[in-house]
């Protein structure tokens, strides 16, 4: 038997626990091939008395600098402080405004015409969060970003 110590251990609300390794991008090859190996051989949790808990995780994934970027940390506090933020009525009124919308638009063009930005560049951050709306790429979230409705 072999320790590895992750750099994380993230609890969902629906209770799926997660271990997360961060390293460089560079050593991702490598780091994949051994979580790989830990997933097939199962998780096991040592505890500080030294005795051992199997099934602690229900996965193991790798971050490195790609996925943690400042673009993709911004977008999460924006999402965070959108979700404390919320205003139902808005929430639907731009969920109304994208169901019929197809292919590529900015984040911007949302924005046209409504009686409160703010209210509404909220309701648009849940709509990403909730998956209604894609980021066609990764980076931080703003009136230039392209959208599309999800399908």
């Amino acid at each position: 038997m072999r320790e590895h110590i992750c750099d994380f251990c993230v609890v969902f609300n629906d209770g799926e626990i997660v271990a997360v390794a961060v390293k460089h991008v560079q050593k991702s090859e490598v780091m994949t091939e051994l979580l790989e190996r830990i997933k097939a051989e199962g998780y096991v949790r040592k505890n500080k008395n030294g005795t051992t808990k199997s099934g602690a995780v229900n996965d193991i994934r790798l971050m490195t600098e790609r996925e943690a970027t400042y673009g993709a940390f911004e977008n999460a506090e924006r999402i965070l402080r959108a979700r404390r933020m919320r205003n139902d009525a808005e929430f639907n009124s731009a969920c109304d405004a994208v169901r019929n919308l197809s292919g590529r638009f900015r984040f911007g063009d949302l924005l046209r015409g409504c009686e409160n930005r703010g209210l509404r560049r909220t309701a648009l951050l849940l709509l990403i969060d909730e998956g209604v709306l894609l980021t066609e790429t990764p980076g931080r979230i703003d009136d230039l970003t392209m959208l599309m409705v999800r399908r």
